[in-house]
């Protein structure tokens, strides 16, 4: 079997060593791998840039939401001869893609799909906007979620999971509707607004299954509008853990390929939990362009 290429962000893992953690789980499966730390967008550049010119098509993204995204996104920017295929390995704080397929944060049951497991072609998502294009694999969103995202970032990692939710409690106080413009397909959406939500996978923020109908293999968007009043926030949430907030009346619920979203005043706007810009924001799916070994 071809070597993976696992590419390890070494500062994932909540402190742990996320290499030797990798090492162990791949060794007790027997997974053929080369094992390799990038630290950076630059070193990670240059790593998928020679897999590429190498032909080798079978890589593994090691650490958290926000690893993966940067990998896709070097993948994506590269002329494959044949489509690549790419693994997961959980080692960072928040791992909310694998929690669509079941896996969640177990770093050995994700390895064994690596050797048990079988290609999966799903949709990736593409963001446009003033500050340019980037891929996404899970969800983008714009307000509310995305000034949590950015808060998040300045939480230590020990937190884990409940990050998020320290996140929401601390930007909590600035937020506020404005009014927003979505159109997605051929329904629109006008008025005061607290956050929207793109999702191409069903987790986000630690384990919220804030679109429990989203599918990855459908070319659609699951497009959530959040008009909730902030005193509202919190039932909202504690519905969202379960994903059972779609039928509160401060959601509004969208199926299309695409996406646009327009505010009064900027908002901030995130994907996969990374911090990219402000709205407006352009958003749509590229039905089955990658394959996950899942």
């Amino acid at each position: 079997m071809t070597p993976w290429l696992v590419l390890v962000n070494p500062h994932a893992g909540r402190g742990r060593s996320a290499k030797d953690d990798t090492l162990a789980a791949l060794r007790s499966l027997s997974v053929p791998a080369d094992v390799m730390e990038v630290d950076g967008t630059a070193a990670l550049r240059d790593a998928v840039r020679d897999a590429a010119r190498a032909g080798r098509r079978r890589l593994v993204a090691v650490g958290g939401d926000g690893t993966v995204n940067a990998v896709l996104n070097e993948i994506m920017a590269h002329r494959w001869k044949a489509a690549p295929l790419l693994g997961i390995l959980p080692a960072g704080t928040g791992c909310d893609l694998l929690r669509t397929f079941g896996i969640g944060s177990d770093l050995d049951r994700a390895a064994a799909r690596l050797v048990e497991g079988a290609p999966y072609p799903v949709d990736v998502g593409l963001a446009m906007g003033e500050w340019g294009r980037r891929y996404f694999l899970n969800v983008a969103s714009a307000g509310a979620t995305a000034s949590a995202a950015r808060t998040a970032r300045r939480i230590p990692g020990r937190f884990g999971a409940f990050r998020y939710v320290a996140a929401v409690a601390a930007s909590l106080p600035s937020w506020r509707r404005i009014d927003a413009r979505v159109q997605a397909g051929r329904r629109e959406f006008s008025g005061p607004a607290l956050t929207v939500v793109a999702a191409n996978a069903q987790f986000f923020g630690g384990g919220f299954n804030i679109a429990p109908r989203a599918s990855m293999v459908d070319g659609l968007l699951d497009v959530q509008i959040i008009t909730s009043r902030r005193r509202e926030v919190a039932a909202l949430m504690r519905k969202a853990r379960g994903g059972d907030h779609l039928a509160d009346p401060g959601v509004r619920r969208f199926v299309a390929p695409e996406a646009r979203i327009e505010t009064d005043l900027p908002w901030p706007v995130e994907v996969d939990g990374e911090p990219i810009g402000r709205t407006p924001l352009l958003v749509r799916l590229q039905a089955g362009c990658l394959r996950l070994m899942i």
